[in-house]
C-alpha cells in the first residue's frame, strides 16, 4: 500500500511538472513567435505603416525602433518584477502573456497608413511597446517561477526548456512567413497575408493562459505569503539586499543574450552581406541550426545538474574567447562549409551557457526581492548586449572595415561573464529555503 502511495505521487508530480514547464516555455514561444514573424515582415509592416511619403511617419519609425528595444524591456522588467514579488509569480506569467499576445493581435487588425493616416504608426508603435513591456516582465518571472517550483536537482533541466521554447517561437514565426509567403502572392501578403499570423498568437495566448491558470503558485512565494514575509517595496530593497547578485546576473547575461542575439539577430544578415548567401540559404542554416540549439540545451541542463552550471558557463566563455575568431575567419573563407559550421560552431558555445544559466542566477537572489532583482538584472543587459548587439556590431564594423567584429563582440561578453563567475557560488544540487538567507551573499538562501 506504501508503495503504491509513493508511486501515485511520483506519478502526480511528475504531471505537475510537465504542466508547469509547458505553461512557462509557452510564453517564450508566444514571445519569440512574435519576435520571428515580426523580423521577416518588417519591410511590408514598413510599407504599410511608414510610407517614404510622410516624414512624420518616417520619423515615428525611427523612434519605434530605438524606444521598444532599449527602453520597454527594462522598464518591463522593473513594473513585472517586483508585481510578481508582491503579488505573486503565477499572476504576473498570466498577465505577461495575455498582454504580449493582445498587442500582437491588435497589429494584425490595425489599418494602414492609407486608411488612418498617422494615426496607424501610432498605434503599432503603442503595440510594440506594450510587447516589450510585457517581454520584460514575461521571461524573468517565468524563469524564476521554473527555478522555485521544480525539484532542486533537476532546476537545470527544467529551466532549460525555457531556453529550448524561445527557439521553437522563433522556428515557428519564421517558418510560418515563410510558407505563407511561398503560397500567396507578393500583392496578397502585402495586403493582408501578413496579418494571419499576428492573428494566430491569439491561439497560442489562450493555451498558455490555460495552463497557467491551472497551476499553483511555487512554494517558495506561499511560504512568504503565509508567514507574512513579502517586500512592500521589493524594488528598493533589492538595491540594499541584493547588489552583488544583481552585478553578477547583469554580467552573465551580457555574454548569454549578447551571444543569443548575434546568432540569431546579426549573423544571418552577416552571412547575406559579408558571406554572400541568399536570404533562403541564410534562412535554412539559421533554422537548421535552432533545431540543434532547442535539443542541444536540456542535455546542458541536465548535465548541469550533475556536474554544476560554472563548469559549462566557464566553458562557454573560455571556449568563446579560444575560437570566436578561428569560426568566423572559417566563415568567411569561401568554403562552401563556412556559414553551417560556424553557426553550429557558435551556436553550441552559446547552448553551453544558456542551458546552464537559467538556473544558475535566479537562485543568487534573496527570495522576497528574487523576481525584481532577476528581472531587471536581466533585461537591462538584454537591452545592451543583446537588442544593442547588431547595432554594436554594425557600428563598430563600419568604423573598422573588420570583418571580425562580431568575434570580438562575442570575447567582450566573455570576458565580462568570466569575471563574475569568478565570484559567483555553486547553485547545482542546492534548495531554495525560506528563511536562510541572511541577506549578504549570493545564494545565502541556498542549502543543501
Amino acid at each position: 500500500m506504501k508503495e503504491t502511495m509513493i508511486a501515485a505521487s511520483d506519478e502526480s508530480s511528475n504531471a505537475n511538472m510537465k504542466r508547469a514547464t509547458a505553461a512557462t516555455a509557452m510564453g517564450n514561444v508566444v514571445e519569440w513567435y512574435e519576435y520571428g514573424i515580426y523580423s521577416y515582415t518588417a519591410g511590408i509592416i514598413g510599407a504599410n505603416f511608414f510610407p517614404e511619403s510622410s516624414t512624420t511617419a518616417a520619423l515615428l519609425s525611427a523612434f519605434a525602433v530605438f524606444a521598444i528595444s532599449f527602453f520597454m524591456r527594462p522598464l518591463g522588467g522593473l513594473l513585472f518584477g517586483s508585481m510578481g514579488d508582491r503579488l505573486g509569480r503565477k499572476k504576473i506569467m498570466t498577465l505577461t502573456i495575455v498582454l504580449m499576445s493582445l498587442s500582437t493581435a491588435v497589429i494584425g487588425i490595425i489599418p494602414n497608413y492609407g486608411a488612418i493616416g498617422v494615426m496607424a504608426p501610432l498605434l503599432l508603435i503603442l503595440m510594440r511597446m506594450l510587447q516589450g513591456l510585457a517581454a520584460g516582465g514575461e521571461y524573468g518571472t517565468a524563469t524564476v517561477f521554473m527555478n522555485e517550483y521544480a525539484p532542486h536537482r533537476r532546476r537545470g533541466l527544467f529551466t532549460s526548456f525555457l531556453e529550448s521554447g524561445v527557439l521553437l517561437g522563433y522556428t515557428v514565426g519564421a517558418g510560418f512567413v515563410a510558407l505563407l509567403t511561398a503560397l500567396l502572392t507578393p500583392d496578397d501578403m502585402s495586403m493582408w497575408g501578413w496579418r494571419i499570423p499576428f492573428l494566430c498568437s491569439l491561439p497560442l495566448a489562450l493555451t498558455g493562459m490555460y495552463f497557467r491558470l491551472k497551476l499553483d503558485d511555487t512554494p517558495i512565494f506561499t511560504k512568504l505569503q503565509d508567514t507574512n514575509a513579502l517586500s512592500s517595496r521589493p524594488i528598493r530593497e533589492m538595491f540594499v539586499t541584493a547588489r552583488k547578485p544583481l552585478v553578477i546576473s547583469f554580467c552573465c547575461i551580457a555574454l548569454a543574450n549578447g551571444g543569443y542575439y548575434t546568432l540569431l539577430t546579426y549573423v544571418p544578415s552577416y552571412f547575406e552581406t559579408q558571406v554572400g548567401l541568399s536570404t533562403g540559404m541564410s534562412l535554412m542554416v539559421t533554422i537548421i541550426g535552432m533545431v540543434l540549439m532547442m535539443f542541444l540545451m536540456p542535455t546542458v541542463g541536465t548535465l548541469s545538474d550533475r556536474f554544476g552550471r560554472k563548469l559549462f558557463m566557464f566553458l562557454s566563455a573560455i571556449l568563446t574567447i579560444i575560437t570566436a575568431v578561428p569560426i568566423f575567419l572559417f566563415v568567411i573563407s569561401g568554403s562552401p562549409a563556412g556559414p553551417i559550421v560556424g553557426f553550429f560552431a557558435l551556436g553550441i558555445l552559446v547552448s553551453l551557457f544558456t542551458g546552464a544559466n537559467p538556473s544558475a542566477l535566479p537562485p543568487l537572489f534573496p527570495n522576497r526581492v528574487r523576481n525584481s532583482g532577476y528581472a531587471f538584472s536581466y533585461n537591462v543587459s538584454t537591452a545592451i548586449f543583446g537588442g544593442g548587439a547588431p547595432f554594436i556590431i554594425t557600428w563598430l564594423t563600419s568604423m573598422t572595415g573588420s570583418k571580425l567584429m562580431p568575434a570580438y563582440f562575442l570575447i567582450a561578453t566573455s570576458l565580462i561573464a568570466i569575471a563574475a563567475l569568478l565570484f559567483m557560488p555553486e547553485t547545482a544540487k542546492m534548495r531554495i529555503e525560506v528563511g536562510a538567507d541572511d541577506k549578504s551573499e549570493p545564494g545565502s538562501n541556498l542549502v543543501s
